[in-house]
């Protein structure tokens, strides 16, 4: 009898390991599972300024293209570091340009920081000189 007894504690303790092991193995799979989807983090777009302009004392024109592989839409605008308005909301599709209408009161011979924001959190800021 003691030989039967001290062969079924060992695979009573082998069948413990092995029910520990395959528990925490799929634990470990669920959690990495789910984490990988809170980790689904979106990239900002990527923009450049082909061309900038303030024609008069109160509007400047940037002509903004997507360097990015998704739309964007800009949304405001910041002249030194001051809320600005934008005309309308203009879309901005990949490898495109867009003339962007930003209003503000400006100073001929002044040069001016501009901030544009899409809706994305995509920015650029580039500067411009009023010459008109």
């Amino acid at each position: 009898m003691k030989a039967r007894k001290g062969i079924s504690s060992y695979i009573a303790v082998l069948f413990l390991v092995g029910l520990a092991v395959a528990g925490g193995a799929i634990l470990y799979g669920g959690l990495l599972s789910s984490l990988g989807s809170l980790n689904s983090y979106e990239l900002p777009g990527t923009l450049s300024v082909d061309a900038a302009s303030i024609g008069n004392a109160t509007t400047c024109f940037a002509y903004i293209r997507n360097l990015g592989e998704k739309s964007v839409v800009v949304n405001n605008a910041y002249i030194d570091g001051e809320n600005a308005t934008i005309i309308n909301k203009v879309t901005i599709n990949p490898d495109t340009v867009q003339k962007v209408r930003i209003d503000g009161t400006f100073v001929s011979g002044t040069k001016y920081s501009f901030k544009v924001v899409t809706t994305d959190n995509t920015q650029i800021v580039f500067s411009v000189k009023a010459d008109y």
